[in-house]
């Protein structure tokens, strides 16, 4: 017991000399003295220069504490004067009597009033870099040195901090976490105001979150994470934001992340998904989803100064939601599963973006309908082609020297409304390389019969180049006219081929550029609004004195043949063999027509049957105006130079038939 009793008394005796040689190495040495020597030390190691302008304050017992005044750390050379890194007090506090067995109990670490100022340049360099080379110091291997444990740390706190990077910036900055002490869950809270430099531009954060890292493991997990704030934009409303996740894990030996919920919400706007990822150091493969709920388009573009074209219809650009699977690695990034919808049209499908020299696309999009005038801008505010066209700058070559875009993919439409045309199962193959856009096939069913085309875009030029191969077979001629000047007026099956080249960056240019071939046949089809037979039968009545005739009026010529074909040489379309043909009329004509204006001059003969074999009367006529609005007129000046003249006077005066009212619509 006695031998106890000294060891004890031994052990209490060192400690009160520790406590004591403490207490007069606190009374004794002014840690201001080392002030010169800590400085030429940071300036050996880094180059840098240390500047400890406020006092170094020491004291031992019952805690070895350390203050610093203000203090600051230079740039290195070539980054200005300003220095890296300053800061106005910094307070560490150790427990003393934990330090006899190498453990460190740490009291709360405060660091006031810190500036860091990060610089990268251009060429790469950045002022953080500590030697010349910017390597990082190496890890030191597990186990070397015998260096103190960390115990516990009561909290670290950072309080009126500023960090900037160059044209970024944070301020009021505040940190602050609670006690660090094992593998218990330290609370961590912080605030701060960010901007980019732009006058009226700012976002304030407030965060909180859970973080609980296991040593022997190395795996690290934030919970009850939670990140609000305000946006602030020059040209729009301030906007709340909000970003939570319930629970985040990493491991970075394992390079594994795992995030199983997320959610954003940025004032109207909520997104949901989750994440995770494997190899997140060395080769990142990230892998999840997201989601954007149903949002008011206009009413949230415009909380960011965006104001959305006019469009005929006011109520589309209204509804918009998504939602896709994604992933990513180094060879690139997928959309998987995609789905949009934007008012009625739903869009779905897969894209794979390829991270190669040139980057390249692929894709398999499918839309349900869409009805594209809906769209278009409003009819009382359209804009004068013409005009606008005028008032254009000139355009210049491509100077963007970066690779073009690579595509390749298919889209597929079920239905769409355009230009008043009614389009189903619209598919086609995009192939987009060197600034060249090919579109082949392309197909689609209208009104009952079917279009296939052959586009290519080339816009390696200011003036890009158009080649089109188009063919229309079979289509309702009735239904396709329904929505134009021309609507009423033929009817019948249609078949059109058009195969030309144009160049241009508008439609008027285009037209004017447009060099190709035209041919058209119209199968089983009728003039509507005039009956050519009835008008015939009526004049022969009169002829013969009759009250009227048995001949009941149709509204409509049928016609056997109404086909033609035309060269086309810089818009002005050049034709020398139209040809309609019925029972009652044959007509045969030639002449040309204007694309860009839509302007038409032509001569047509037209023979009034008398029977199959024999014509009662052949009468030249002149078609001008427009092709979506012609005038057709007998020919006065070719009726007088012939022996027609006196046929046609007759049949004019004599029974009263108005032979204008045979080609004008009614």
């Amino acid at each position: 017991m006695k031998s106890v009793k000294i060891l004890g008394l031994i052990v209490g005796g060192l400690v009160v000399l520790v406590l004591i040689g403490a207490l007069l190495v606190s009374l004794l040495v002014n840690p201001n003295d080392f002030k010169p020597k800590i400085a030429a030390a940071v300036k050996n190691s880094t180059g840098r220069e240390l500047n400890l302008q406020g006092d170094i304050k020491l004291s031992v017992f019952p805690w070895v504490a350390l203050s610093l005044g203000p203090a600051s750390l230079s740039n290195p050379p070539g980054f200005g004067e300003a220095p890296f890194l300053s800061f106005h007090r910094a307070e560490v506090r150790v427990k003393l009597l934990p330090l006899l067995s190498k453990r460190l109990e740490v009291a709360r670490v405060v660091l006031d009033g810190m500036d860091l100022r990060l610089v990268k340049k251009p060429d790469g360099q950045a002022n953080w870099q500590m030697n010349e080379k910017g390597e990082v110091p190496k890890k030191p291997p597990p186990g070397s040195g015998g260096g103190l444990a960390i115990d516990s740390i009561a909290g670290i706190a950072v309080t009126h901090g500023r960090v900037s990077y160059n044209e970024y910036v944070i301020e009021n900055l505040d940190f602050e976490t609670g006690a660090i002490s094992g593998t218990r869950e330290v609370p961590v809270s912080m605030t701060l105001d960010a901007n980019r430099g732009m006058a009226g531009e700012s976002v304030a954060l407030s965060a909180k979150l859970h973080v609980q890292e296991n040593p022997d493991t190395q795996d690290l997990r934030v919970a009850a994470l939670n990140v609000n704030g305000i946006l602030t934009r020059p040209t729009s409303t301030r906007l709340n934001y909000v970003i939570s996740a319930p629970q985040l894990e990493a491991n970075l030996d394992k390079q594994t992340l795992s995030l199983p919920e997320f959610s954003m919400v940025l004032g109207a706007a909520k997104v949901t998904g989750k994440l995770s990822g494997t190899k997140i150091v060395d080769d990142p493969h990230l892998t999840g989803s997201i989601a954007l709920a149903p949002l008011m388009l206009k009413d949230f573009v415009t909380n960011f100064g965006i104001a959305l074209p006019k469009t005929e219809d006011p109520n589309v650009l209204s509804s918009l939601s998504a939602g896709t699977d994604f992933s990513y690695d180094a060879e690139g990034s997928m959309l998987n599963n995609m789905q949009i919808k934007l008012d009625d049209t739903t869009l779905k499908g897969d894209i794979k973006l390829t991270a190669a020299k040139s980057e390249s696309m692929k894709f398999t999009l499918a839309a349900d309908r869409v009805n594209l005038d809906r769209y278009r801008p409003p009819r009382s505010g359209m804009v004068d082609t013409k005009s606008a066209a005028a008032n254009q700058p000139t355009p210049k070559a491509p100077t963007d020297k970066s690779e073009p875009l690579m595509a390749q993919g298919t889209f597929t439409l079920a239905a769409a409304h355009a230009a008043g045309l009614d389009f189903t199962n619209l598919s086609v193959t995009v192939v987009m390389k060197d600034n060249v856009t090919h579109l082949h096939p392309l197909e689609a069913q209208l009104y009952g019969g079917k279009y296939s085309g052959d586009l290519t875009y080339d816009a390696r030029t200011a003036a890009p180049g158009i080649s089109m191969d188009e063919h229309l077979s079979n289509v309702d001629l009735a239904q396709l006219l329904a929505n134009t000047k021309a609507k009423g007026r033929v009817s019948g099956k249609a078949s059109v081929n058009i195969k030309g080249v144009a160049r241009g960056a508008g439609a008027e240019d285009i037209m004017k550029t447009l060099n190709g071939h035209f041919d058209a046949n119209l199968a089983n089809g009728a003039l509507q609004g005039i009956d050519v037979g009835y008008e015939l039968a009526l004049a022969q009545a009169l002829i013969n004195k009759q009250g009227g005739t048995s001949v009941p009026d149709t509204h409509k010529t049928g016609f056997d043949i109404f086909k033609t074909s035309a060269q086309i040489t810089n818009g002005i379309a050049v034709t020398k063999d139209l040809a309609i043909s019925s029972v009652v009329l044959k007509v045969l004509g030639q002449g040309t027509i204007d694309l860009p204006t839509t302007g038409i001059d032509m001569t047509l003969l037209a023979s009034v049957m008398e029977s199959a074999t024999s014509t009662a009367v052949d009468i030249p006529l002149k078609v001008t105006g427009t092709y979506t609005d012609p005038s057709v007129k007998p020919d006065l000046t070719a009726l007088a130079k012939g022996e027609l003249k006196q046929k046609a006077q007759d049949l004019l005066k004599k029974n009263g038939i108005d032979l204008n009212s045979l080609f004008k619509r009614k």
